[in-house]
């Protein structure tokens, strides 16, 4: 069953179109600012060099691609397989698998491949954007001395490291990414609940995590909104771990829920 799951999650075309979209994004990021602020460095007078570190789509708030990928992250993790569970509903393997006594096994499984395939959506194109921006400007680490041209600072989350092991910090923070990803794409379970709909459960998490968003960002719980403290350049503040925790914990007990009363249900229309 999970073998099962895992393999519609991944192997489906909007899982590829998520990536495709996602990876336009990040490549769009490099040829469109990344090239051209290499080429422009030069001009100017800056005590620090630019770096791969400084200048990737995770580090560096300042081009619309990066609000545009943020922005776009709760739908890139739930397209590859947010629909699942009201398509399951509509063509009736929902209750296949009730009938078959495998309830447990299946919700369980769902979930999984929902919250990897999400959390791997979301990673990608990050990946892939380091990576190019790696291939074209050097990996100059950062320094203390350097603060300023960076926007990761010492008393940030994670700071030191930043400081003593870049690479390692940006690996920290794709584990928090991708924990983003999977969160966002687990919403669609409790969502799909009340919509009943392919499109909308796919969309509901979007319009859940940008409303989040809007009313936590410029307040104390930012850290709140799964598209605020996947950033690893901080640029909204500090990420607050307790914050990240309270959200992690509000989506297990909505999915956990959720899958309980599924669970519960004889017939699933």
């Amino acid at each position: 069953m999970f073998r099962t799951e895992i393999h519609r999650a991944f192997f489906n075309k909007l899982f590829l179109l998520s990536l495709a979209i996602g990876c336009a994004i990040a490549v769009a990021h490099i040829f469109q600012f990344v090239i051209p602020d290499m080429a422009e460095e030069g001009l100017y007078g800056e005590e620090w060099p630019r770096s791969a570190f400084t200048r990737w789509m995770g580090a560096w708030g300042y081009p619309i691609h990066t609000e545009l990928f943020y922005f776009l992250t709760p739908i890139l993790a739930a397209l590859p397989f947010g629909w699942s569970l009201c398509s399951d509903s509509k063509n009736g393997y929902l209750n296949q698998i009730y009938t078959r006594g495998r309830r447990g096994r299946y919700l369980a499984a769902k979930a999984l491949a929902l919250f990897v395939s999400g959390g791997t959506a979301v990673a990608v194109p990050l990946i892939v954007n380091f990576v190019g921006t790696a291939c074209v400007l050097p990996m100059i680490l950062p320094d203390p001395v350097g603060i300023g041209y960076f926007m990761v600072l010492p008393m940030s989350f994670l700071g030191e490291l930043y400081f003593e092991n870049a690479l390692l910090y940006n690996l920290a923070y794709y584990g928090i990414i991708f924990l983003a990803g999977g969160l966002m794409a687990l919403l669609a379970i409790p969502l799909s609940l009340p919509l009943s709909n392919k499109i909308l459960a796919v969309f509901a998490p979007f319009a859940v995590c940008t409303l989040l968003a809007q009313f936590t960002t410029e307040g104390p719980y930012y850290s709140f909104a799964p598209t605020t403290f996947m950033r690893p350049g901080q640029d909204y503040g500090y990420l607050l771990p307790d914050q990240v925790l309270a959200f992690c914990m509000v989506v297990a007990v909505a999915a956990g829920i959720s899958c309980w009363f599924l669970s519960r249900k004889d017939y699933v229309s």
